[in-house]
């Protein structure tokens, strides 16, 4: 019995360690993330990475096959508005709240295809937002704060992907 006792603390132990573990640390992560970047390169604001390399770590584990451009957003103040240039080749927008989820993302490639050559405008609202008041495409953040991640092709020529992360806009608004 008593060996049963110590099963039972040890599954119930690891079970809520895990659970905890599991909750925690993508917060933490996120949290840290935002910290960092939003003192490198300010809120509500688009940055344009340089092209990853073998030393590049801006991004974890970057890919050499593609462009990156970041917005840390905090949607406190008011929605944001989002401005995108859309290339021919693989693009997309990706965004995360404060959890790690992925809770909305755009892209260029399938049923999104008609996309290509126009310039995709969002407004990026939070969660005590109507967003009836609102035209036009309309995301609710489920958080105030996250990240929105532009990703673009950089196999080949690379010049139009650039040309069109360059010209992308993450603006108060």
């Amino acid at each position: 019995m008593k060996i049963l006792k110590w099963v039972v603390g040890i599954v119930v132990c690891a079970w809520l360690g895990q659970d905890l573990l599991a909750t925690l640390l993508p917060r933490a992560a996120m949290e840290l993330i935002y910290a960092r970047g939003g003192n490198q390169m300010g809120y509500n604001s688009l940055v344009v990475a340089p092209v990853s390399d073998e030393h590049a770590r801006t991004v974890v584990r970057p890919s050499p096959d593609l462009l990156y451009a970041s917005c840390i957003y905090n949607l406190e103040d008011g929605p944001l508005q989002i401005e995108a240039p859309i290339p021919e080749r693989y693009w997309s927008m990706q965004l995360y709240q404060m959890n790690t989820d992925n809770f909305a993302g755009i892209t260029n490639r399938r049923d999104e295809r008609y996309r290509v050559g126009t310039v995709l405008h969002v407004t990026l609202i939070g969660p005590d937002q109507t967003p009836a008041q609102y035209e036009g495409t309309v995301i609710q953040s489920p958080t105030a704060r996250g990240i929105i991640l532009f990703r673009a092709s950089a196999i080949g020529d690379q010049a139009q992907q650039q040309a069109a992360l360059d010209a992308t806009r993450c603006t108060p608004g």
